[in-house]
């Protein structure tokens, strides 16, 4: 998962200079992000706080290694390759949620465009539309996700993601005002390669939700999707590993004789921000990090993280409550208008924990 990070100066004396001689001058104050990521394990949160101990593994920008972009075609993707689960949840009288499909097969296949969607069950007369019709927000940029040209060949265990949006089922029972009505049994996900497959709400027992019945009698439906687009899955908390993650701070800062609360990062727009993270083994076991070091992302919000790759080739074991530090780098953007970035998001790591 990402987390906001505290942080911490970048040369005080400057920064005070700047601000009695240049108070136009953009400065920064900024959060960090680290996020574990590669194939193999799921990890869970990494808790960010203060601490750690001396020396640093220089940091490298090392890039990781995704899907090409342009694959050979392979054969389109049959309804018995792939996994589905639908999860749908209100928005204005109305529903949407994603689609999160895996190729379970062995083979690649291809997923291209938007989804073939349809009814089974209908009561209500209904209608597909590849308008961005959608309340809902779109699915947050993720540098370590393939891109989305990577599924002409959707490789095993791959991860895709649609999103779809579900406005006035006017079945059986409907009137006037606003109603609802009688659901289908299930929303029918016919892919490219041929076959069917049912979704029904992930929240098993009560059945398909559908939208309130806002036209009338008669007035059609409308079914939606967003185009099919590659995602990493979140991880369940039981695959977390052993380790916390912290930011290292230093005393509050102080401008003008007023105090900053909080350690902070400065750094000018446009400019590298270096800062250290520190990696302690919370476990009562020795930690190995695999045979691949891990990814992680940081950046300042959607289209403008960066993923790069873990410079842990030289980090033997970690004995338990054992620290390690990681210089770190992020390019700051050349505008200083920027929001905190968002948490929520468990990534796959590559790791081991060994007696």
């Amino acid at each position: 998962m990402s987390a906001g990070a505290p942080a911490l100066p970048l040369g005080l004396d400057p920064l005070i200079g700047e601000a009695k001689e240049r108070a136009r001058r953009r400065r920064l104050l900024v959060a960090g992000v680290l996020v574990l990521a590669a194939a193999g394990v799921v990890s869970g949160v990494l808790a960010f706080g203060g601490g750690g101990t001396s020396g640093e593994i220089p940091w490298l920008p090392t890039k990781p290694q995704l899907p090409a972009a342009n694959p050979p075609l392979a054969p389109a993707c049959t309804a018995s390759q792939l996994g589905a689960i639908l999860f749908l949840e209100g928005a204005s009288m109305s529903f949407g949620g994603p689609i999160s499909l895996v190729n379970r097969s062995s083979q690649p296949c291809s997923l291209l465009g938007r989804p073939k969607l349809s009814f089974a069950g209908a009561t209500s007369r209904w209608r597909e539309t590849t308008g961005n019709r959608n309340p809902l927000s779109p699915t947050q940029f993720d540098p370590l996700a393939p891109p989305r040209g990577s599924l002409r060949a959707l490789a095993p265990g791959e991860h895709v993601s649609v999103l779809l949006w579900w406005s006035n089922w006017c079945g059986a029972g409907a009137k006037p005002g606003g109603s609802l009505t009688q659901p289908p049994s299930a929303i029918v996900f016919t892919p490219p390669g041929g076959g069917q497959i049912r979704l029904t709400n992930i929240e098993r027992g009560y059945g398909l939700p559908v939208p309130m019945c806002n036209g009338g009698a008669g007035s059609l439906s409308i079914l939606g999707a967003s185009r099919f687009t590659p995602f990493v899955p979140q991880g369940p908390p039981s695959s977390a590993l052993p380790l916390r993650a912290s930011i290292v701070s230093r005393p509050p800062l102080v401008i003008k004789g007023k105090h900053v609360s909080e350690p902070s990062l400065t750094a000018r727009a446009g400019s590298w921000l270096s800062y250290t993270v520190v990696l302690t083994n919370r476990s009562k076991r020795l930690f190995h990090f695999g045979r691949t070091c891990p990814a992680y992302t940081e950046g300042f919000g959607m289209r403008q993280n960066q993923a790069y790759v873990l410079n842990c080739r030289s980090v033997g074991p970690i004995a338990p409550g054992r620290s390690i530090r990681f210089a770190m780098r992020v390019r700051v953007p050349a505008h200083s208008k920027l929001s905190p970035p968002p948490a929520g998001r468990s990534r796959r790591t590559a790791g081991t924990h060994r007696k």
